[in-house]
């Protein structure tokens, strides 16, 4: 089995990103589109939306911090190398592209099972908020204006052993 991202070689000059509407509409499940990043949105989407439905399955997690992984390794050989001196980024563009489908989920969420108006207003609120700094944080990669980090999927992701509680007394 190939992985999204084998189809699609790098040819210079290509732009190996989605627009945030193409990312939105893969992360909801609607495009078309067999572009490697769509792909990944897709199945980040889906994850977001089985977890909410089961928080406590770890595997879900596990799931999403490989495909956030997937896609920082396809795009580490297609993205500009960054100028000098340009300032460090404090997320990978996949695990950007996971908070983007985590905020989706959530506000659909909101939409469909939250009683609260003002949470749905501030789910609704930060994925517009989330869109937009993906669309900065695109086109800051592209002109070579940002150093993103390396993958990571933090200690804070679900299915991750963080550390093992002490005993009273130990």
């Amino acid at each position: 089995m190939s992985t999204p991202g084998s189809r699609y070689p790098l040819f210079p000059g290509s732009a190996p990103f989605l627009s945030a509407t193409e990312l939105l509409r893969a992360i909801d499940g609607n495009a078309d589109s067999d572009r490697p990043l769509a792909e990944w949105a897709r199945a980040l989407g889906s994850l977001y939306r089985d977890w909410l439905a089961e928080p406590a399955d770890v595997r879900i997690g596990r799931q999403i911090a490989t495909v956030v992984r997937d896609i920082d390794s396809w795009l580490s050989s297609r993205l500009p190398r960054p100028r000098p001196g340009v300032p460090r980024g404090t997320d990978s563009v996949g695990g950007v592209i996971g908070r983007v489908a985590e905020a989706a989920a959530a506000a659909h969420w909101t939409l469909h099972d939250a009683q609260d108006t003002i949470a749905r207003h501030h789910a609704w609120e930060h994925l517009a908020e989330m869109r937009a700094g993906y669309e900065d944080l695109v086109e800051m990669v592209s002109r070579g204006l940002i150093h993103l980090p390396r993958s990571w999927p933090a200690i804070s992701w679900p299915g991750i052993t963080t550390a093992v509680p002490r005993e009273a007394g130990a």
